[in-house]
């Protein structure tokens, strides 16, 4: 991975990919959620949002903590993806049931899997009540992207997940 600005950043998600949010538990492990509403709210300052449905682990450890990392996988963890979205993290360790390999990101003790083509940590700064979600307004600390991982994106309604085509 390569340290990149944010205002580089969108041009890894176009159009927006799907993701994983990456929590720390209260042990110490890394929690992992699917991700499909998320999006770069502004480049200069950094910022990112996203929305998590009220009953989320994620959430839960959010209030505690405010920091998370947004991963945006290669195309090889869309198993992952559906792993990870089907049961929660505050009874499962996701990683060990789909098989993950974790990588560090610098500046945080939450991990990330691996491969990735872009990811985000941030300081959760604002949250809004959304009806049945909870947006979340965070400050990006900092950014990394590897232009060389295809990454993840829901067709159809989020029924499929595959890499995108070029027309």
């Amino acid at each position: 991975m390569v340290k990149i600005s944010i205002d580089h950043a969108p041009a890894y998600t176009s159009p927006n990919s799907m993701t994983l949010i990456c929590t720390e538990k209260p042990d110490g492990s890394t929690n992992l959620a699917t991700l499909a509403f998320w999006a770069f709210a502004s480049t200069n300052p950094g910022k990112i949002m996203f929305s998590l449905n009220k009953g989320a682990y994620s959430l839960e450890l959010l209030a505690g903590k405010k920091e998370v990392v947004l991963a945006v996988p290669g195309i090889e963890l869309a198993g992952a993806l559906i792993g990870c979205g089907t049961c929660s993290g505050r009874d499962t360790d996701k990683i060990a049931k789909v098989g993950l390999t974790m990588q560090e990101v610098e500046g945080t003790n939450i991990k990330a899997p691996v491969p990735c083509r872009l990811l985000i940590h941030a300081a959760v700064a604002e949250t809004m009540d959304a009806d049945d979600h909870v947006v979340h307004l965070c400050d990006v600390k900092s950014v990394y992207g590897d232009e060389d991982v295809a990454a993840v994106f829901g067709w159809k309604g989020y029924a499929e997940f595959a890499a995108a085509q070029k027309r």
